[in-house]
């Protein structure tokens, strides 16, 4: 039988997820604080032995987990991997916004953080398999250019990395990138049964939809030129109208 447990870290509402079958576990995003690391890791040995780390996308908060899973594969897009791999400016940047935030906040860590010395690509429409489980990637370019999320097959789940967050906006990179993906998480959503957002809690395949509705027009209205256009969501949490003016900074021509 596949069981499927989520944490959620202190900061941000972080969605670490053990996806666990015939004694085999795939862990997705682990983190943050070393002492949920600690936690997570104990919760995956009491399913199995560890085998898969899934990385959703390469922003920090989602990458610092893997050294709690050794002899683990990391796994992630096509596009992380490749960054890893050539050690691009864009990775540096991430592993230096996590290494700013520990400093910040005194996070004493047992090891230097790093990346792991591979990653290993997973493309759009492959799938991994966890004892009798199997799970779907699909690529899911637009918060990020190395997005990545992955559907459980039974029970049916879409493990969405920083997509559909009730408890955020949209953080935009590319915006026609958002859109599509949105568009096909809209497709995809009636065929499921839950939603694992990157933040925030577990959601019913329509609560998913509904946010997916109000990003995509919120993000449709901001591609029409429309600087007024409400926040879908969160408008009173902090940082939010700073990162609504970054959305209207992507869906102005470059």
């Amino acid at each position: 039988m596949t069981t499927v447990d989520v944490t959620h870290s202190g900061i941000w509402q972080l969605s670490s997820a053990i996806v666990a079958d015939g004694g085999e576990c795939l862990v997705i995003d682990p983190g943050y604080f070393p002492r949920e690391l600690v936690e997570l890791a104990g919760a995956a040995a009491e399913r199995g032995r560890t085998t898969h780390v899934v990385f959703t996308h390469g922003h920090w908060d989602h990458v610092l987990g893997w050294r709690s899973f050794p002899g683990a594969e990391v796994i992630g897009s096509t596009a992380l991997a490749d960054d890893v791999a050539r050690g691009t400016p864009l990775a540096a940047r991430n592993l230096a916004s996590a290494r700013d935030f520990d400093a910040r906040w005194y996070v004493e860590r047992p090891e230097p953080l790093a990346w792991p010395d591979r990653v290993r690509p997973i493309g759009d429409g492959e799938t991994l398999q966890i004892g009798g489980a199997t799970l779907r990637a699909l690529a899911l370019p637009g918060h990020s250019p190395d997005g990545l999320a992955l559907v459980l097959d039974a029970p049916s789940i879409l493990f969405a990395g920083d997509y559909l967050s009730p408890c955020e906006i949209p953080f935009v990179d590319d915006i026609d990138a958002y859109r599509d993906t949105l568009r096909r998480l809209l497709a995809l959503l009636p065929e499921l049964e839950a939603v694992v957002p990157g933040h925030g809690p577990r959601l019913t395949s329509a609560q998913a939809a509904d946010i997916a509705r109000a990003d995509l027009d919120y993000l449709e209205a901001l591609a029409a030129g429309n600087d007024d256009v409400p926040l879908p969501r969160a408008a009173g949490v902090p940082g939010m109208q700073e990162h609504h003016a970054e959305n209207l900074a992507a869906a102005r021509p470059r």
